[in-house]
């Protein structure tokens, strides 16, 4: 059976693209178009990992990452980050509230492909 993995951005190009990718690697996808949804999705659902936009409206990534961090069946589900931000800081900042993985955009199909085989491992 297929990995199930959630994705969680505001840019629908973006969401489309990474579906593609991941979808043409053997994964099952769903989509969110923020954080609100995205949690609403992760206790409807089961997903082995989430890839998770920094730069959003309404809840920024960070934010979301915390919250699912907070539901028991999501405390060992890897997050991979994305974001245009490339300093330190955001890293640091991804990576406390629970990222795995952090991604700087624009990325490749294979990079994005392989975070996701090696956190669903």
């Amino acid at each position: 059976m297929a990995k199930r993995i959630l994705l969680i951005d505001d840019d629908p190009k973006i969401l489309t693209l990474e579906k593609t990718i991941l979808t043409q690697g053997g994964f099952s996808v769903d989509m969110a178009q923020d954080g609100p949804e995205g949690l609403t999705k992760l206790k409807a659902s089961k997903y082995d990992a989430i890839v998770l936009d920094v730069m959003m409206p309404v809840m920024d990534g960070y934010e979301v990452a915390r919250q699912i961090k907070q539901l028991d069946s999501y405390k060992e589900v890897p997050i991979v980050m994305v974001t245009a931000a490339t300093e330190r800081d955001a890293m640091k900042q991804g990576f406390t509230s629970g990222a795995m993985v952090f991604m700087s955009k624009p990325f490749t199909a294979a990079k994005l492909l392989s975070a996701i085989q090696t956190v669903t491992k």
